[in-house]
């Protein structure tokens, strides 16, 4: 179970430092991102611009450090679980709302894909939890699993950065006049 664990771990740290990276990179498209949730009074967007970036990497530095692993992993789960809630009442709502999530450029419309990558995180962060709490944060010690908890782990980073591209695959293609087939 260490080797879940340890992936988990490092796909949370990446994807979190991703994210955050990315909104510091554009502190401005983020905040103006935030001006699309109407749910979000006005007064705390502002704060919240810079209050999720920092949360981000609060979280990858308590996973980083051995002995906050398991304070980590349930930060992650409750930031996952507000990142999964926040699309979740978009797409309830109807209402089309772009988020720079991994900062500018990857600003698309928010959809059931977010809900699904986001769950996928907070999945992630409650799977580390239990086995954090179960049976503890050590590293596990076999090479191969290491190996394999790694790959994994870049795997689901990839695929959680990615989301929004992965998802236009997926989308009716349009021509140049925006009008689709």
């Amino acid at each position: 179970m260490l080797y879940v664990s340890l992936g988990c771990r490092l796909a949370l740290a990446a994807v979190m430092t991703l994210a955050a990276v990315g909104k510091l990179r554009s502190p401005r498209t983020f905040a103006a991102s935030l001006e699309g949730f109407d749910f979000i009074p006005a007064g705390l967007r502002r704060p919240l611009a810079l209050g999720v970036p920092a949360a981000e990497l609060l979280i990858t530095l308590l996973l980083a450090v051995p002995a906050t692993v398991t304070a980590g992993f349930l930060a992650a789960a409750v930031f996952c679980a507000g990142l999964t809630a926040v699309p979740t009442l978009v797409v309830a709502r109807g209402t089309t709302v772009k988020c720079a999530c991994f900062g500018a450029g990857n600003e698309v419309p928010m959809s059931g894909w977010h809900i699904a990558r986001n769950a996928v995180l907070l999945a992630a962060a409650v799977l580390g939890s239990a086995v954090a709490l179960s049976v503890g944060t050590g590293v596990p010690g076999e090479v191969a699993g290491i190996v394999l908890a790694v790959v994994s782990a870049g795997l689901l980073t990839a695929l959680t950065v990615l989301v929004d591209d992965i998802a236009a695959l997926f989308r009716t293609p349009t021509t140049a006049g925006g009008v689709g087939r």
